[in-house]
């Protein structure tokens, strides 16, 4: 992959000394520039440079969103744009596609599908030192929208094989799995393995809540970084970055991906019951690592939305910086106004992860 300077940087460089020098007058210093930058939600991360591709590659879930790529016609778009197309097969993974990429010359891995799909190619493009982006072509894409990215039209995603500007981001760890998220623990991981979630939630949390309070010796705990022990805990959710609230229809949503901390929401069993979560007892916090004892041997944890059991200690932890996002130039920013405050809707919402199909 070829790349420049971006054009202006000499002078993005002086905009941004010229801002932290008027505010170290005031004796506020580069912070008073980084919650400038923060400001702007879907600023996610400061920009390294500009992007042209020589060879980029773009992998299809066919199965993500209901078949949403199919119906868009995205594979013909990618292939009049010049960007070697991949519909993955029955059978085949994922991970398997993208390293075959890399190993014919791709420079820049590009994946249409679900967060789950986003997730496996991201670790590839990691391990592999290439370029990666995002076309959301999932049910919900919620690492897309913290992205800026237009849901509504993936194809707008395709230009950032040729007109692209790169960030660093960060990227969750959990058992050496990466996840762009968010993982659960609790009645929403417990929820996710009832084979009818997907078509009845509500009945399947409450009935994992409900399983949860007959079984008190299967607890989880987590000490939070004032020292205190929580060790009774109905529902913890952590995600790469910490969310906000944003209101409906995506709930909450992430300001930046380059913190380098675990965002934290938990609830002990006391708040959480079946007809849901006390919204008063919901607890956050921020945190470089969060480590998730329990009695049991192997934890239910859902990773991104789909189930998986993790043996027990449990590491939740920030890979720092070392996602290459390639984003188009025109990029959309959404204005979000942040509220703070969790609510039980958006907890929900964000463990509730994307499409079943979008595996493999």
């Amino acid at each position: 992959m070829s790349t420049q300077d971006i054009d202006g940087k000499r002078g993005w460089r002086r905009h941004v000394k010229l801002i932290v020098g008027v505010a170290a007058v005031t004796g506020v210093g580069a912070f008073a520039y980084t919650m400038w930058r923060r400001r702007q939600p879907h600023l996610i991360a400061a920009p390294v440079a500009r992007v042209s591709s020589k060879h980029p590659v773009l992998i299809i879930n066919p199965g993500s969103g209901g078949g949403k790529a199919k119906r868009i016609g995205l594979a013909s778009a990618a292939a009049g744009l010049g960007i070697e197309t991949i519909v993955r097969k029955k059978g085949q993974k994922i991970p398997d596609l993208a390293n075959g990429a890399v190993d014919r010359g791709c420079d820049h891995l590009m994946i249409a599908g679900g967060d789950g799909s986003q997730a496996r190619v991201a670790d590839v493009a990691i391990k592999r030192d290439v370029a990666f982006s995002c076309v959301p072509s999932g049910t919900r894409n919620h690492f897309a929208m913290d992205l800026g990215l237009d849901r509504s039209d993936p194809k707008k995603a395709l230009a950032a094989a040729f007109e692209g500007v790169e960030f660093k981001v960060d990227v969750g760890r959990i058992a050496k799995r990466l996840f762009v998220n968010n993982v659960s623990f609790g009645i929403y991981a417990e929820a996710i393995a009832d084979p009818d979630y997907r078509a009845h939630k509500a009945k399947s949390i409450a009935d994992a809540a409900a399983a949860s309070a007959e079984h008190p010796e299967k607890g989880l705990s987590v000490t939070a970084p004032d020292g205190t022990v929580h060790d009774n805990i109905g529902m913890l959710l952590a995600s790469n970055n910490p969310y906000q609230y944003i209101g409906a229809p995506d709930f909450a949503g992430r300001a930046a991906l380059d913190t380098g901390t675990v965002g934290v929401i938990m609830a002990d069993r006391s708040a959480v019951g079946p007809s849901g979560i006390n919204h008063r007892e919901i607890k956050e916090w921020i945190t470089p690592k969060l480590t998730v004892e329990s009695a049991e041997k192997k934890v239910p944890v859902g990773i991104d939305g789909s189930l998986h059991k993790v043996k027990a200690p449990i590491d939740v932890e920030i890979d720092h910086a070392a996602l290459r996002v390639v984003l188009p130039r025109d990029v959309a920013r959404r204005e979000i106004q942040f509220s703070t405050g969790m609510t039980p809707e958006a907890i929900a919402h964000l463990a509730g992860g994307d499409s079943s199909s979008d595996t493999g």
